[in-house]
């Protein structure tokens, strides 16, 4: 980008969100250079920093009008990297200072904010006002609510939630999807996604941001279960596990508040480290709710199907459930954030999965065994790992998601940081062949995903893509098949 046009995009954005927060300052650009992942961030030329919606639409119109390329970053927490756009040349539309919930609304129970607002900082003002929003898997104290929804960094479980988006396309056209005022100019509720049109809220989930830039999005919320409850048992083999992971779901929706956890023999020597060799899985039974005899009740039936499995249970599982049990009040309470664990782990190859539930027994042992070939040829090297861990749950009826990490010593070394980046490429293009199916939307995964596409599916997501941004100014080089 030639120096005298610099200068005048930096006139045009600062005109438009004050000079204050637009810069090209090599100092303030070069940190966006890196991200919460091993596989970095983006090279910007421009940093861009919007506090509303109409701002947004504004740099877009401009952008849009000279072709230059917009990436869009929260609060970088994508596990697999930023898009890359056109390095150099990127202006970078930084979202968090659009991070304020505008109303939490007590009798349609949702909540309305801005959408570079990050999660922890959500749940926290919800549960203020009595209330609780899903969000499993979070980050929560990096992901942003649009990355979030986008597909960047956690699980899938928020997204059903998703009432309506307020999306600015390409060329700063303003989009409100959802059964209110953007199908029904004269209702200024919003209270169901898919009333009065198509459910257009659906396309611009798990887009990666590549088809808007989300602003501002309605969430269903549910009044906060104070009573926890929770119970855990040992399997010896798998398939018993997934056979009370069969019943439970046949009777209820574990979405969000009967989730069953499975962890293997690697995650439970974290939390159970004094106690020797664990080789069992284990079975993580949570009930929440609003009162003591119903949560009762639950954790009585759930144990009553998991003993009559063969499934067992000790004063040390014991215990562990009583603890979980007593913990309410607890900032993240009811919300795994894995990262507050990890990190003191040392450094983690992430080795996420979704698949069927169905046929899941076959899969899964491939999987574990191509991470214990991968670990063999990291021991030749000389690179220690100080832990793995397995880890699954049903995120409905149908599909379970989970991971099987490893943690490195050595996190500053870059030998070991090569290591465990290409062994999270490899992992996910060997799980691609098994069928998995994961929910990460950005970085390389993105166009991983996109190598596996049948023709009919990338034909419909060239055309969306083509009529949304026919300049390919937004997010340019997203979902570029990679070669197998």
């Amino acid at each position: 980008m030639a120096q005298n046009y610099s200068q005048e995009l930096l006139k045009a954005l600062a005109a438009i969100v004050g000079e204050k927060y637009v810069t090209a300052d090599p100092i303030a650009t070069f940190p966006y250079s890196y991200d919460a992942s091993i596989f970095g961030g983006t090279e910007a030329a421009i940093i861009v920093r919007p506090g509303s919606t109409e701002e947004v639409s504004q740099i877009l119109k401009l952008a849009n009008r000279l072709k230059v390329p917009v990436v869009v970053r929260g609060g970088g927490a994508s596990i697999y990297g930023q898009p890359r756009g056109v390095p150099g040349k990127n202006v970078l539309l930084d979202m968090t200072r659009m991070n304020q919930v505008i109303r939490v609304n007590h009798d349609s129970m949702t909540v309305t904010a801005q959408c570079g607002i990050i999660m922890g900082k959500l749940q926290t003002a919800c549960k203020r006002e009595g209330f609780y929003i899903f969000a499993p898997f979070a980050p929560l104290h990096i992901v942003s609510l649009g990355g979030w929804m986008s597909g960047v960094a956690g699980g899938a479980g928020l997204w059903p939630d998703i009432v309506s988006i307020t999306v600015v396309l390409a060329d700063g056209t303003v989009v409100k999807t959802g059964g209110g005022p953007g199908t029904n100019i004269h209702q200024p509720i919003y209270y169901n996604r898919n009333l009065g049109g198509p459910d257009f809220a659906g396309l611009f989930i798990g887009d990666g941001g590549s088809f808007g830039i989300k602003t501002e999005a309605t969430v269903r919320i549910t009044k906060f279960p104070p009573v926890l409850r929770a119970t855990i048992f040992e399997f010896d083999t798998l398939e018993k596990t997934l056979e009370l992971v069969k019943r439970h779901v046949e009777r209820v929706n574990p979405h969000p508040f009967d989730p069953i956890m499975v962890f293997g023999p690697g995650a439970m020597k974290h939390f159970m480290p004094d106690f020797g060799e664990v080789t069992n899985f284990t079975a993580q039974g949570m009930m929440q709710g609003h009162t003591e005899a119903e949560m009762d009740v639950k954790r009585d039936i759930f144990n009553a199907r998991a003993e009559e499995l063969g499934g067992t249970r000790t004063p040390m599982l014991d215990a562990m459930a009583d603890a979980m049990a007593a913990s309410g009040g607890a900032e993240s309470e009811m919300t795994m954030d894995w990262l507050a664990l990890f990190n003191a782990l040392g450094l983690t190859a992430w080795l996420p999965f979704t698949l069927p539930r169905e046929g899941f027994t076959r899969v899964y042992y491939q999987l574990l065994d191509w991470r214990t070939k991968r670990l063999e040829e990291a021991a030749k090297k000389g690179f220690v790992c100080c832990g793995t861990w397995e880890f699954f749950t049903p995120s409905d009826a149908s599909s379970l998601i989970g991971e099987m990490d490893a943690f490195f010593k050595d996190t500053e070394n870059p030998e070991v940081v090569a290591f465990a980046r290409n062994m999270m490429r490899d992992f996910q293009l060997y799980a691609r062949q098994l069928g998995s199916i994961d929910v990460y939307n950005q970085g390389f995964m993105a166009d991983m995903n996109a190598t596996y596409w049948s023709p009919g599916f990338r034909s419909l997501f060239q055309t969306i893509k083509a009529s949304l941004d026919p300049n390919n100014i937004l997010n340019p080089g997203l979902w570029t098949p990679l070669k197998k």
